[in-house]
């Protein structure tokens, strides 16, 4: 089946601190959204990738893209106000039905080859995958009027990408937006299906706050050294 990869950057990204929109924040003199496409095409150059931006960037976009010539072949769609119109917006660029999708944040810079691999894999077997890892500190749970523990060993962190077949995606997206839509799982689970989940990776961190930006560069010298950006 035909592979679509969604790369989503079209967030202003306020948390970051920056007057720049995160994911064109340079990281060793390279905006980070560019890692992220050149990375996903390295692992597979049949990848048809679709790069979401805010339609306010354009102009940004192809000054840097001209200017550390990003020379991938990606379509460019714009996004909405929310991350399920982003979303829905890129989905619609997709004609061929009959293909799997991957969903992937823009500003995760270091996704390995092998989720990409076992995601797709998954997905073409049981309709979809979502990338998680293990929780690793102790978790509380917190309501209105007390906290309580929880068994860590029963929770799970979600990461991007998240795998599908396009048709049952695009059948997800079609019903209203709900702010209750934090992912693609979680609309993909409107349909009844079972979500299906993948190993993901602990350097494969959303690069969300200042301090992210100091742990990212920390893995960008070791990959110098391991060929990291093929791994």
């Amino acid at each position: 089946m035909k592979k679509y990869v969604v790369i989503l950057a079209s967030g202003n990204g306020t948390r970051m601190q920056s007057s720049l929109p995160k994911q064109y924040i340079l990281l060793k003199n390279r905006p980070l959204l560019f890692y992220t496409i050149e990375r996903i095409y390295n692992f597979d150059d049949n990848y048809n990738i679709i790069v979401v931006i805010n339609k306010e960037h354009e102009n940004l976009f192809k000054e840097l893209r001209q200017k550390y010539s990003l020379s991938v072949p990606i379509k460019v769609v714009f996004g909405g106000n929310e991350r399920y119109y982003s979303v829905k917006n890129a989905l619609n660029g997709i004609e061929d039905s009959n293909s799997l999708v991957a969903i992937h944040d823009g500003v995760r810079i270091f996704p390995t080859r092998q989720m990409f691999q076992q995601g797709f894999i998954t997905a073409e077997r049981h309709g979809n995958a979502i990338c998680c890892i293990k929780v690793s500190d102790s978790i509380r749970i917190e309501n209105e009027k007390s906290n309580y523990a929880m068994d860590r060993n029963k929770v799970m962190l979600v990461q991007t990408p998240q795998f599908f077949i396009t048709s049952k995606l695009k059948q997800a997206y079609s019903q209203d937006y709900d702010p209750r839509f934090t992912d693609d799982a979680t609309i993909y689970e409107t349909l009844g299906e079972q979500i299906n989940i993948v190993e993901g990776s602990r350097e494969n961190i959303k690069i969300t706050y200042p301090s992210d930006l100091l742990f990212a560069e920390q893995i960008l010298m070791q990959g110098d050294n391991v060929n990291f950006a093929t791994k």
